[in-house]
């Protein structure tokens, strides 16, 4: 990618982010917390399942596509740097974000590590939503033997000292990277946030090491959009992972699509949203 190219992409997401931005109000959530929330247009409720905050703004693309026909709840999940946000605490979270709109149930749409919030909060309240849609989600995540050693190591004991904050950006930036979203636009946007290995210590890693799904647990219907240039998701695993889901997942295949799917390919992406979506909605 061209110098001119990565300042294109500097300045496209500059401009996502403040579409979110704008957007963000504090709602009350039932249990007395607050949250800060988006919602884009009108219609059917489409909630898209929060990484980190710092991330929000991959999910523009899809914003700008559905908030035609539907209503695209975005929010700010709450992360720590201090004590662990587990998996369940954040599905806990989605159902309440959920809870919280006018429809009785939802469509979830995800991407990355919180595919893994958006299935526990499906297979826990089935009633709630209305269909999931996982983007880059495996169903167990495997990296190349240092790399699990590591992510095991600095989930299981507070060595977070130890881990120095340059090699996690090295490594985030080479996985999360891409033909559309290179490597060294992605280490400018890990270099953002701050105490990088306490903060995927306690808010990134549960996500990704306390996945588990059982096959056929969720009873709604699901799409699993992959990537076949996706560098921290073998296209293997997705597949797994669909297979997982059962019968009533269907699996789409983007050429070239790397791991920040949505944002990386937005046109086939939205393509096999709208088609699926439109579906879901004729079989009712």
């Amino acid at each position: 990618m061209t110098s001119q190219a990565v300042r294109r992409l500097r300045d496209e997401v500059r401009r996502d982010r403040a579409l979110v931005e704008q957007a963000m109000t504090s709602v009350p959530l039932a249990d007395g917390s607050t949250i800060r929330m988006a919602r884009f247009g009108s219609g059917p409720a489409v909630v898209c399942a929060a990484t980190v905050p710092e991330l929000g703004f991959v999910y523009a693309p899809q914003i700008r596509a559905l908030s035609e026909r539907y209503q695209v709840v975005l929010y700010d999940p709450r992360v720590s740097r201090s004590a662990r946000v587990s998996l369940a605490d954040r599905a806990r979270e989605l159902t309440a974000v959920a809870d919280t709109l006018e429809r009785p149930s939802a469509h979830i749409l995800s991407w990355s590590d919180a595919g893994a919030t958006a299935y526990l909060a499906a297979s826990r309240h089935p009633d709630r939503f209305e269909s999931v849609t996982f983007m880059g989600l495996p169903d167990v995540y495997a990296f190349p033997g240092p790399v699990t050693l590591l992510a095991q190591g600095l989930y299981r004991w507070p060595i977070e000292r130890a881990v120095p904050a340059f090699a996690l950006r090295l490594l985030l930036s080479h996985y999360l990277s891409g033909p559309r979203l290179p490597r060294a636009w992605l280490h400018e946007e890990v270099r953002r946030i701050d105490a990088l290995p306490r903060y995927v210590r306690h808010s990134v890693l549960p996500l990704m090491l306390e996945h588990r799904p059982v096959h056929g647990e969720l009873p709604m219907r699901s799409l699993m959009i992959m990537g076949d240039r996706d560098r921290l998701v073998p296209l293997r695993r997705m597949r797994a992972m669909a297979k997982a889901l059962g019968p009533r997942c269907e699996p789409v295949l983007v050429p070239g699509g790397e791991h920040i799917l949505g944002y990386g390919a937005p046109g086939p992406v939205n393509e096999a949203l709208d088609r699926f979506y439109t579906s879901v909605g004729t079989a009712r």
